[in-house]
């Protein structure tokens, strides 16, 4: 489903990142995980990945953060941004801040891979 795609992780809990990271996996994802915003904007400037998957709410530079700088690179600005977040944040709010989809955790794998296959189709 996800085979040889590139995605790029964010996730500022160790457990949850590696337990994100191995569903990615095992669905063939390559996958590039990182413990922070700034981590994750330096992976992106030097790394073309197909979407990114990130946590919102972390100490430090949130999720929210990282999606407007994003948007404002030159060279991956439309890069599918997947928000997975324990806060049900309005829709309309995630959307307008540049996220492509959110959702909650715990993470549905079945859903997980719909929406990335479904985000990277469209860009």
């Amino acid at each position: 489903m996800l085979r040889g795609r590139r995605i790029l992780l964010l996730e500022d809990d160790t457990d949850a990142r590696e337990s994100m990271a191995m569903l990615l996996e095992v669905a063939g994802a390559n996958v590039v995980s990182t413990p922070t915003a700034e981590d994750a904007l330096a992976a992106l400037q030097n790394t073309e990945f197909d979407a990114v998957v990130t946590d919102v709410a972390m100490p430090g530079r949130s999720g929210f953060w990282l999606v407007g700088q994003i948007r404002q690179l030159p060279t991956r600005p439309t890069v599918p941004v997947l928000a997975v977040t324990g806060h049900p944040f309005p829709r309309d709010g995630m959307l307008r801040a540049g996220f492509d989809a959110q959702m909650l955790k715990p993470v549905s794998p079945a859903l997980l891979y719909e929406t990335l296959t479904h985000l990277m189709g469209r860009s």
